[in-house]
């Protein structure tokens, strides 16, 4: 497209008076005119949308899942716990 419009402004540049009226109809035209084959694009949204709630949906699914199963221990906070799993002394001694 580029060497298309290097081509009309080289018309443009040999003609003694340039016509600019209008100019900026004609570009807002050739882009709407461009823009016109995004037809299919549109029919596709409702699959997209569909997409991004399932998508959504099985990340939530998922993340209850995985909440749940680690929610039936409580966690231990404890710094100086005699059971701390990630405690120095114990991933040392190997338990």
């Amino acid at each position: 497209m580029s060497d298309e419009l290097d081509h009309l402004i080289q018309v443009m540049r040999r003609q003694p008076r340039a016509r600019l009226d209008g100019l900026e109809g004609r570009v807002w035209a050739r882009i709407d005119a461009q823009r016109q084959p995004v037809g299919a694009s549109a029919l596709l949204t409702p699959l997209r949308a569909a997409a991004v709630v399932a998508a959504l949906g099985i990340g939530m699914i998922g993340g209850n899942i995985a909440s749940t199963s680690t929610a039936s221990r409580p966690v231990e906070i404890a710094a100086f716990s005699v059971d701390a799993s990630l405690a120095p002394s114990t991933l040392l001694d190997g338990r």
